[in-house]
């Protein structure tokens, strides 16, 4: 059989070629009356209705329009956008800040510009500040103070203190082991509070050793007008007085020193100047009235806060 097969191949491989090519002519002859039709279908789309009807067009009646007077932006005066006259920016290399006060505007940094005297630069203050306790383990009562609350708050585990949006969580007595130079430990007795700050939604660790400060920087201005009473300030608050009114641009810690702008009315920029600290021992200027010799204040001995052991010692 495979001997037949071998001596056979070509004319059997011939007569399968010859009856696909014939079955493959049978099939397109089936197929011719479909073809036909296909053929003489028609292809183009035959549109029914009336024709489209014309219409006029009227131009509207064009009225003439006032654009609003740009607004001033959250930065200060004299940042104001407009379509097409943007504001012409300065980078002051001092002051390491952005402004559209041109450069001849500001001062040379002397330490009254204004009217208004540095006091000092400082980060803000937490708003809750631990500096003591009562009671023993297990039964512990803090003594908090608040820059906004006159006396003292007195609270236990889990105590919500209202206005300030802080929760005590935990309240602890421990012993602290502190970093020197000698070769045996020296401990110190520290007492510390966690709260849940609502405002961030973080924990905050106070201590009893030390005050607890922001990240925000403050500076404390001598107000113009001859005021003794400092003044607080951050970055972006404005005051107003009889010449003008003050906004503060910038608070720089290390080196010390605020960046004040000043806008007074009938001027179309405000002029900002580099305000540098006090130096110390010198005299507040102002109004002369307010100069007057103070009586000298007697050696008071300075407040200790003392903590409670189990003990008692």
């Amino acid at each position: 059989m495979n001997t037949l097969l071998k001596n056979n191949y070509d004319k059997l491989l011939l007569a399968f070629a010859l009856l696909l090519a014939g079955a493959g002519a049978g099939w397109v002859w089936s197929q011719q009356p479909t073809i036909n039709a296909l053929r003489h279908q028609a292809v183009a789309a035959h549109l029914t209705g009336k024709s489209h009807d014309t219409t006029t067009w009227h131009a509207p009646d064009l009225t003439a329009a006032l654009w609003a007077k740009p607004s001033l932006q959250s930065h200060g005066a004299g940042w104001i956008y407009e379509v097409f006259t943007p504001p012409v920016i300065y980078y002051n290399t001092l002051a390491k800040t952005f402004t559209v006060t041109p450069p001849q505007y500001f001062g040379d940094g002397t330490e009254t510009v204004f009217g208004l005297e540095l006091l000092a630069v400082r980060l803000e203050l937490y708003r809750l500040q631990l500096v003591g306790y009562f009671g023993g383990p297990n039964n512990y009562v803090a003594a908090f103070v608040s820059p906004s609350v006159a006396e003292t708050l007195l609270a236990r585990e889990g105590r919500r203190f209202d206005g300030l949006g802080l929760t005590l969580k935990n309240f602890a007595v421990k012993k602290v082991l502190i970093e020197h130079n000698d070769p045996w430990p020296v401990y110190d007795v520290a007492a510390q509070a966690v709260l849940q700050d609502e405002q961030t939604g973080a924990e905050v660790t106070l201590d009893s050793r030390a005050r607890k400060f922001t990240d925000k920087p403050l500076a404390v201005l001598r107000a113009p007008g001859g005021s003794d009473k400092p003044r607080e300030v951050h970055e972006g608050d404005t005051f107003t007085d009889e010449t003008g009114t003050y906004r503060i641009e910038r608070i720089q810690l290390d080196p010390p020193e605020v960046v004040v702008a000043r806008q007074v009315p009938g001027l179309p920029l405000p002029e900002t100047k580099i305000l540098h600290p006090v130096a110390p021992g010198a005299t507040p200027k102002g109004n002369l009235a307010s100069q007057k010799a103070l009586p000298a204040k007697k050696n008071l001995p300075q407040p200790t806060t003392e903590f409670a052991t189990a003990d008692g010692k």
